[in-house]
C-alpha cells in the first residue's frame, strides 16, 4: 500500500508545482489575518508565492536552503506542508539512524510530509547501482518504500 501512495504523493507534489505556478503571487485574495499568521510563522520567508484553488491557500517559499511547501483551507486553517532540504536538515536521531542502518548510501535529498497529527520523512538515497527512498517517522522507525536500479 505505501508503494502506492508514494507514487501520488510525488505527482500530487509535481501538481501543486504546476498549479503555483499558474496562480502564484496572487496574494490580493488572502485574508489579512493569513497572512499575519503566516508571517508570524515563518518571518524569514523569502521568494514567498501565493496560490488559491476553490477550496484552499498554498504557498510557496524559502528559508535558507529549505523550500517549502504550506496548504491552508479557507479559514486560514493549516492542511499539510512538504520541506525539501538535504540530510543536515534533518532530527539528529533519525540522521544518526539513518548513518548507522545506511552507512554505504549517499543522502541525495529529504522530504519531509506534516499533516496536523503526522510527521513523515522521505530520504531518497543512492549509491552506485541503486536509488532507494526510505520513509521514516519521527521515532526514526525506517522501512523501504522504493528501490530502482539506475540505468547503465
Amino acid at each position: 500500500m505505501v508503494r502506492r501512495l508514494f507514487p501520488q504523493l510525488f505527482l500530487a507534489c509535481c501538481l501543486l508545482t504546476l498549479s503555483t505556478g499558474v496562480f502564484a503571487g496572487t496574494d490580493g485574495n488572502i485574508s489579512d489575518k493569513l497572512l499575519q499568521a503566516f508571517h508570524k510563522t515563518f518571518p524569514d520567508a523569502q521568494q514567498v508565492k501565493w496560490a488559491e484553488t476553490e477550496d484552499r491557500y498554498m504557498v510557496n517559499f524559502k528559508q535558507g536552503e529549505i523550500l517549502t511547501k504550506v496548504e491552508y483551507d479557507k479559514d486560514g486553517n493549516f492542511l499539510n506542508s512538504l520541506r525539501y532540504y538535504s540530510e543536515k536538515s534533518l532530527p539528529v536521531n533519525i540522521l544518526c539512524r539513518l548513518q548507522k542502518k545506511y552507512a554505504d548510501k549517499k543522502v541525495f535529498g529529504v522530504t519531509e510530509v506534516t499533516s496536523d497529527s503526522n510527521v513523515e520523512y522521505y530520504i531518497k538515497l543512492e549509491d552506485a547501482q541503486n536509488w532507494i527512498t526510505v520513509k521514516s517517522n519521527v521515532d526514526g522507525l525506517m522501512q523501504v518504500v522504493e528501490k530502482y536500479k539506475k540505468a547503465s
